[in-house]
């Protein structure tokens, strides 16, 4: 029976007595329970569709998909579409940081202004260094107050405005997203305050110290090791049949599939198995799936570690609560795009969960897809 047919008879079984069900039981103990109660969720919250991964290690112990990549196109959703992915996307940008700092072209608490060709201090603290560690941990008192206002998604195509042309735009006087909002009134190093602005930035900072576009750096230094063959920053490089469409109120072109030239922070396209790659190297620690060292223990760990007294954020990763255990990891949200990626500091177990419709709530699944693997 094709999952198009399980969905429709499922549909109809729901309408008639799902009101009636509990939906606390979140026990599995087997796969095909699993993946009924997973169907039961996508025709609960009226997911769009749902694309999963479970690891533990190195180890892929099951994914799959349901729903739809493409609803007017009966397009069912797999493993192998790709979904922009959102927030998840700075943990990538993160590592490719954590890379040029492992191999000494910086440090972690040196001053960021260094390799910039404008200056990024607070005007409120202007004597107050902004560190590489402030930004990965959204503690650099730059700030999306301002930024939040605009829209400046490209339909259909990337951006042509360069993370050059963007940032002199925002920290330049005379440019055009320039605006004393695009700092806090707190003081650098004792405020979280999550930052898109600060993390497109890390992407900037990138090119500047390697003098490499930073899609080019990321896929030669992490995509590429990691056999990421399916992992794309750039709209162009991404083939359109294999996209998710992203379903949201708020686009209305013509084209759903949309960029924006502050990508660094949330303009990743990726399937759930390339991701789990990354995730896995995370899990173990910094080393690929081939055994090679990609990012040093050390590193690694520090990237594991709470910064600045927080209780939740690291570097860029952080800790949430699902179903009462404390899980590391990011997730991400963005119009037609809600994404999950956490694992277990315990028991190494991981999950990913790709959606693409708007703040699908995704709880459910995600403790599903835990209980799935300390079953295994």
């Amino acid at each position: 029976m094709t999952t198009r047919i399980i969905l429709l008879l499922y549909s109809l079984m729901l309408l008639t007595f799902s009101s009636c069900q509990k939906d606390d039981d979140l026990n599995v103990n087997s796969k095909e329970e699993l993946e009924t109660k997973l169907l039961k969720e996508l025709v609960d919250q009226r997911l769009t569709s749902i694309s999963y991964c479970v690891v533990r290690n190195n180890q892929i112990l099951h994914s799959n998909a349901l729903g739809y990549a493409d609803k007017q196109n009966n397009k069912l959703a797999t493993n192998e579409t790709r979904y922009l992915v959102a927030s998840i996307s700075k943990t990538i940008t993160a590592v490719a940081l954590m890379r040029l700092i492992e191999q000494n072209f910086i440090k972690l608490d040196d001053d960021i202004n260094q390799f910039l060709p404008f200056s990024v201090r607070n005007p409120n603290f202007p004597n107050i260094p902004i560190t590489y560690r402030m930004l990965l941990s959204h503690t650099s008192s730059i700030s999306d107050k301002f930024q939040d206002n605009l829209n400046l998604d490209c339909y259909g195509t990337d951006c042509p405005m360069t993370l050059e042309a963007f940032f002199n735009n925002v920290f330049l006087s005379s440019g055009q997203y320039y605006s004393a909002n695009n700092f806090s009134n707190k003081k650098p190093s004792t405020k979280e305050d999550y930052s898109n602005l600060a993390y497109a930035l890390i992407g900037y900072l990138v090119e500047k110290i390697t003098q490499t576009s930073f899609d080019d750096y990321c896929k030669s230094n992490i995509f590429s090791p990691l056999g990421m063959t399916k992992t794309e920053w750039r709209l162009s490089n991404t083939p359109i049949s294999e996209l998710a469409i992203p379903y949201s109120p708020d686009i209305t072109n013509s084209n759903p599939h949309y960029t924006f030239p502050d990508y660094p922070n949330g303009g990743l396209r990726t399937t759930v198995l390339d991701l789990s790659k990354f995730l896995r190297f995370f899990i173990q620690n910094g080393r690929t799936l081939d055994g090679v060292q990609l990012l040093s223990t050390t590193s690694t760990a520090m990237m594991k570690t709470l910064q600045f007294g927080s209780a939740e954020q690291c570097l860029s990763f952080y800790y949430e609560t699902i179903n009462g255990k404390r899980v590391l990891g990011h997730s991400g949200g963005e119009k037609g795009a809600t994404t999950e990626m956490y694992y277990d500091t315990s028991t190494n177990i991981g999950v990913i969960v790709f959606n693409n419709d708007d703040d699908a709530v995704l709880d459910n699944i995600l403790t599903l897809l835990f209980k799935y693997g300390e079953s295994q």
